[in-house]
């Protein structure tokens, strides 16, 4: 999505030459970007936006995306939002080489559905995340850092639904209930996945296309929290396609080395206190199971 100059407060970006990409190396969108930048082999500029110190709560950068979120692609001072549609933007500007875009009617149809789908899962993927990647009071935000977020740029209502749910996450954090959910709708999701991989490498084309870096992000950060990618063979085997690519290896371990140990860290320590995603996954499939064994015993 190509932001109207007119709503840009931050005038200096409108001047920029050439790409530059406003990004946190931890951030799984910005990873997404990042990664097709990579794959295509185009010069970009990054700019870190460290989300942990605070810099996407600023005037300056509220004053270029409104919403406070990471990445922003500012390609020759046009700006644009939202990963998925800078990836189209990327490849639909700068072609080269293999397209990256489905291409024909059928391809494009599927793609449309597999990315509507993968955007809906986003609000589980924040739910996994923030209950099992770290501590709940390393990923809770201040009431503090919250007003700054509010106060620091223009009205936008995206924001204050951010705000709201970071002040609900500070009191109740990620409950039973809600992991829950998360892992059921994922599992739904994979199934559908599964059965698109049954007789290809990659979901809409014979090669890797912007559809399958969307969905790489997801799957690669709920590797990282102990999901039980095996439940899904196919896709298990998919991400691992991805995963051997040496852009998209590269991309996802950039970034400070605490950050990228915190995961395998707290996994370990959910493990063992029987709090796990796989334990979680296996809550949320007993009653299913359970009625199966009572069927068959019938």
């Amino acid at each position: 999505m190509k932001i109207n100059p007119d709503a840009i407060q931050t005038k200096e970006v409108l001047e920029w030459e050439g790409l530059h990409l406003l990004n946190f190396s931890q951030s799984s969108c910005s990873q997404k970007v990042r990664i097709l930048l990579s794959e295509k082999r185009l010069a970009f500029q990054s700019r870190e936006i460290n989300l942990k110190a605070l810099e996407h709560t600023t005037p300056w950068y509220l004053g270029i995306n409104a919403r406070g979120v990471v990445p922003v692609l500012v390609d020759n001072g046009e700006v644009h939002v939202e990963s998925n549609d800078i990836l189209a933007h990327i490849e639909e500007r700068y072609p080269s080489g293999q397209s990256w875009i489905p291409e024909g009617e059928d391809q494009d149809s599927a793609a449309g559905r597999l990315l509507d789908l993968e955007a809906e899962l986003h609000s589980h993927l924040r739910a996994i995340t923030m209950g099992f990647m770290a501590p709940k009071k390393m990923m809770a935000k201040s009431e503090e850092e919250l007003e700054a977020y509010l106060a620091n740029g223009p009205a936008d209502p995206h924001r204050e639904k951010q705000v709201e749910w970071w002040r609900d996450f500070r009191v109740n954090g990620i409950n039973q209930e809600a992991a829950q959910e998360a892992v059921r709708a994922f599992h739904a999701a994979f199934s559908q996945l599964e059965g698109r991989l049954e007789h290809r490498d990659w979901l809409v084309a014979d090669h890797p296309t912007i559809v399958d870096i969307a969905w790489f992000i997801n799957l690669h950060r709920l590797a990282l929290t102990g999901y039980p990618m095996t439940e899904h063979p196919r896709v298990d085997a998919y991400y691992r396609r991805m995963l051997a690519r040496p852009a998209f290896q590269t991309e996802i371990n950039k970034g400070p080395l605490p950050l990228r140990l915190m995961a395998p860290v707290y996994r370990a320590f959910r493990r063992l206190s029987g709090t796990s995603v796989k334990q979680v996954y296996a809550s949320a499939f007993a009653n299913r199971s359970s009625a199966k064994l009572s069927k068959v015993a019938s």
